[in-house]
């Protein structure tokens, strides 16, 4: 399970077009998605904001480690959920079925390069530089839509806008939030 899901997240990364197709060939249960990838990847991400809080940041200790913990958990369920309900609530607009389980996967797809990011950034706190990488994303949501949603090419410009923005700044602004009310 484990293999497959970092291969999952190394091929999104670096050949998305091969994996998006490979990934609607699947056609993936939805408790297969989410018990297989999106869990997983949640728990790894809790796993390195608690590890990073509590030995790379000046001054960790548990509380410090606990807060990270929840504040990255929630930045990432709570924007999963929003962004595909917004995508799917706005289908229509891009030529679109409303599929909900279809936009979720697509979400949790297209934000493996924000996922890998919460994983990687705990352990190099005063590094903000990576946080560029982010705009990748863009990338992987292009692919997204056109071999996996199939948006129309039309359409594929105005969804491609929202979609990334929606996956780049809701996970950063909940965070924000969250640390501004804990911290």
């Amino acid at each position: 399970m484990w293999r497959e899901l970092f291969v999952t997240v190394a091929q999104l990364i670096v050949a998305s077009p091969m994996e998006w197709k490979e990934l609607d060939r699947e056609k993936r249960s939805r408790a297969d998605f989410l018990n297989r990838f999106l869990y997983p990847l949640f728990g790894v991400i809790a796993l390195a904001s608690f590890i990073g809080g509590l030995w790379f940041t000046r001054n960790g200790d548990l509380e410090h480690a606990l807060k990270n913990s929840i504040i990255s958990v929630v930045a990432v369920f709570g924007a999963y959920y929003i962004v595909s309900y917004v995508l799917n609530e706005t289908a229509e607009r891009f030529e679109l079925e409303k599929d909900l389980f279809r936009f979720q996967q697509f979400t949790g797809y297209s934000s493996v390069l924000m996922y890998a990011l919460y994983c990687v950034i705990p352990f190099l706190p005063g590094f903000f530089i990576l946080w560029l990488l982010a705009l990748y994303t863009i990338h992987v949501v292009h692919m997204g839509a056109v071999c996996f949603l199939k948006v129309p090419p039309l359409k594929r410009g105005a969804f491609i806008m929202v979609a990334s923005g929606l996956i780049i700044l809701v996970p950063t602004f909940i965070h924000a939030l969250f640390s501004f009310i804990l911290q």
